[in-house]
């Protein structure tokens, strides 16, 4: 039996994926916020400390939580399981002169499993290495072309945002590649854990999804799982044609439930990151939404003929209106982000106003910055439990982005 079972949004969370931000966001500093994605630096320790609060709310009500740092960990093995790790690591990281990548593996193959795993997703400075033998190059001779980096070995601040390397889809899973660099070292970590922690690497799990390295990009944060035969994703600036093609005749094919994935036409640019980022459900039949998406909005209905090739139908249809027909409701109550008010809806939407996280039907944890939206969902009775976000909200990304369901239980 699968140890993946993700057949909605709102189901109640019975365990859940989490990375705790006090590793790697150090990284994020004045000269490296583009290359981190990250508006700001952060203060990583409240940072972590307002991700507990996240985490508590989460086993408040039920849930399993499990940390990636845990997960990757566990799945080291011998020291060649190792080096095959830190080759695909640091060719990812364009790390390509054979001395820097003795010397980095000499570095980190004497430590423990856990101290090996937190010290990867810490990155490795250059000063770390500095008494570390290695053999003879010249590039440690010359001066360093790079000086005003402090890493040897980078992270990726967006470790945190667990819901977009790998994402849960019904009994299998997904394992992304990003249109960013920066996070494809993410991938390389869950890559591991999928082929060597025993709950994962199994046949019972297929994967739908590989980050090829060649392959069109895919992100977690565009795919949500409306019900047990239909798959909503996003068509972003991050999740592209091709990619939504292999993954929906993959998904359909699977022998899973899934008898349709609908894409959803999105407009392009960062504010509108990911489907996640402007339309989460927070019930069975309730949904909020940034109101900037309905002007653009089509959808494209993905479906397997006959022979087993992907087919899609154009649909022109209000968003209500195909929700209620894809989903079989009588009607869906639809939530917009701060009440609809153009400024705060742009306002909240931002900092992930839109980016709920459902852990049972009606109940959904937010941020705290988005009180205009939190007391748009109070009047729609959504019970709302909120998490600081002064630190967290500078990533980029909500409740929903900060997590990953691998078990919820049914409708």
């Amino acid at each position: 039996m699968s140890s993946i079972k993700v057949y909605s949004e709102v189901g109640n969370v019975k365990k859940i994926l989490v990375s705790r931000p006090e590793l790697y966001f150090d990284a994020v500093r004045p000269d490296s916020r583009e290359f981190q994605l990250v508006d700001d630096v952060v203060w990583a320790q409240q940072a972590a400390k307002d991700h507990d609060v996240f985490t508590g709310h989460l086993r408040d009500n039920g849930a399993e939580v499990v940390y990636l740092e845990d997960l990757f960990e566990r799945s080291l093995g011998d020291e060649a399981d190792r080096k095959k790790f830190l080759e695909e690591y640091m060719t990812e990281d364009f790390i390509y002169d054979k001395a820097k990548r003795e010397q980095i593996s000499n570095y980190l193959l004497p430590m423990s499993a856990r101290d090996f795993a937190r010290t990867v997703m810490a990155g490795i400075e250059k000063k770390d290495l500095e008494t570390v033998p290695g053999p003879w190059s010249l590039g440690a001779v010359l001066p360093d072309a790079e000086a005003d980096d402090p890493y040897a070995m980078h992270t990726s601040c967006n470790f945190v945002m667990c819901r977009d390397p790998g994402c849960s889809v019904g009994s299998n899973f997904t394992i992304n590649r990003f249109v960013q660099n920066t996070r494809n070292l993410e991938t390389v970590v869950w890559k591991h854990i999928f082929e060597n922690v025993e709950d994962f690497a199994s046949d019972d799990v297929k994967l739908l999804h590989t980050n090829g390295p060649h392959g069109e990009t895919i992100e977690g944060g565009d795919i949500c799982i409306l019900s047990p035969e239909v798959i909503a994703i996003g068509h972003s600036c991050r999740t592209l044609p091709g990619a939504i093609e292999a993954f929906a005749k993959a998904t359909l094919s699977s022998g899973d439930t899934f008898k349709k994935v609908v894409v959803f036409e999105i407009p392009k640019g960062r504010a509108y990151m990911h489907l996640d980022t402007v339309f989460t459900q927070v019930d069975i039949d309730k949904f909020t939404y940034y109101p900037g998406i309905l002007g653009g909005l089509a959808l494209y209905e993905l479906t397997l003929d006959s022979d087993g090739d992907l087919r899609a139908e154009h649909v022109e249809e209000e968003l209500g209106d195909a929700l209620k027909r894809l989903l079989n409701l009588p009607a869906v109550d639809l939530i917009p982000c701060a009440g609809g008010d153009p400024y705060w809806a742009a306002y909240e939407q931002w900092s992930d106003g839109s980016n709920t996280l459902a852990i049972a039907p009606g109940v959904v944890v937010t941020y705290d910055r988005n009180y205009r939206t939190n007391a748009v969902l109070d009047e729609h009775d959504v019970k709302v439990l909120t998490v600081p976000s002064g630190e967290l909200c500078r990533a980029r990304g909500g409740p929903r982005c900060m997590s990953m369901p691998l078990v919820r239980a049914g409708l």
